[in-house]
């Protein structure tokens, strides 16, 4: 370990540790999951990081200034590490950011589509966004309000995500929607990122490329499960989606899984070879639906990525590991936040909200 990485991680790893023991345990989720009323839920989570939700309840009674907040709060949160990071590591921090700012960016262009494609009233939604800098300088105010899509790819130039907004024009997303825009946004901060962590030291290199890796892979086979076996999307629309990065696309079982008919992929085949548990799970839920099949395939997945960021915590704790295990638990603790929110206010039974919330 050199004296470099001691003095880089010392003190924001200890202050991440810190946060990380204080988050809330299963046993705690359960009672939470349990509340009767949103009113029993805020007050519960009283004297923890999600305080100042109660009084942005009291104030407004609004669901949505609710999650509004937890989004705001999980862009503070990383911008924050940023700050304690110099050089590379706050870049490749912020880099991580940008998955923020993409799903914002996308919030913002719906809501544009809604109003000028389909002419539909946004007045009450555009408030609940964030419109503050996350990591670009982007005039959300300009986006929301172009009269065309020409002044969105406008508002957009000089900035990661110019080219690719560049390769749709307004007739493109008034016919087909904003399905591939989205995709291709997504791609776009991934490869930003990629292209920042090749920058790290050695070990933050090679950890954060597993870690990324992997996570090709595992949301490579949601998509190919969700897209290409529920909805039956044909296998060059499938390729557009695939994540850079992961050992999956390209192997034998990815391109039998695209060259077969829709109606005939099998998710099984698909990941047998990577996730044999899995691939027998799936066997044992033939005669259940395809939704049910694709959400315990989901599930399954986001439990293996959430024991591996379990695992980096044991490890070199003088890495980059800290930061991404953080960042990982906090956007799950966040997630669970906000569907017991909206599960206890939209009136669904336990049993929904514990499948959805774990």
């Amino acid at each position: 370990m050199s004296l470099g990485a001691l003095d880089r991680y010392a003190f924001v790893n200890a202050k991440l540790r810190a946060r990380i023991g204080s988050m809330l345990e299963m046993s705690q989720w359960e009672q939470l999951m349990r509340s009767n009323t949103l009113e029993e839920l805020l007050h519960a989570l009283r004297g923890t990081g999600y305080e100042p939700l109660m009084e942005i309840y009291d104030q407004s009674g609004d669901v949505q200034r609710l999650e509004a907040w937890l989004f705001s709060r999980n862009v503070e949160l990383h911008r924050e590490v940023a700050k304690y990071m110099d050089g590379m590591h706050s870049r490749v921090v912020l880099a991580f950011t940008r998955k923020l700012e993409v799903e914002n960016l996308k919030g913002i262009i719906r809501l544009w589509f809604s109003n000028t494609v389909k002419h539909q009233n946004i007045d009450h939604r555009f408030g609940y966004l964030f419109q503050r800098p996350i990591v670009e300088d982007i005039d959300w105010t300009r986006i929301i309000n172009a009269d065309t899509y020409d002044e969105i790819v406008d508002e957009l130039g000089g900035t990661p995500y110019e080219e690719a907004v560049s390769r749709f024009d307004s007739q493109h997303i008034a016919g087909e929607g904003l399905f591939d825009l989205e995709t291709a946004l997504d791609r776009a901060w991934i490869h930003l990122l990629r292209q920042e962590v090749k920058q790290l030291p050695n070990e933050d290199r090679t950890l954060t490329e597993e870690v990324l890796d992997r996570d090709a892979d595992l949301k490579n086979i949601i998509n190919l499960v969700r897209f290409g076996w529920m909805y039956r999307l044909p296998k060059d629309r499938l390729r557009t989606m695939m994540l850079e990065g992961g050992r999956l696309v390209g192997t034998k079982e990815f391109e039998n899984y695209l060259d077969t008919t829709p109606e005939n992929r099998s998710p099984e085949k698909l990941v047998a070879r990577r996730f044999p548990r899995l691939s027998v799970e799936l066997a044992q839920m033939e005669d259940t639906s395809p939704e049910a099949q694709t959400r315990m395939v989901e599930r399954y997945l986001f439990t293996a990525r959430k024991q591996s960021f379990k695992t980096m915590l044991q490890g070199n704790p003088f890495t980059i590991g800290t930061i991404l295990a953080y960042f990982f638990l906090e956007e799950k603790q966040n997630g669970m936040v906000r569907t017991l929110i909206n599960g206890i206010h939209y009136g669904w039974k336990f049993s929904d909200i514990r499948e959805y919330a774990v």
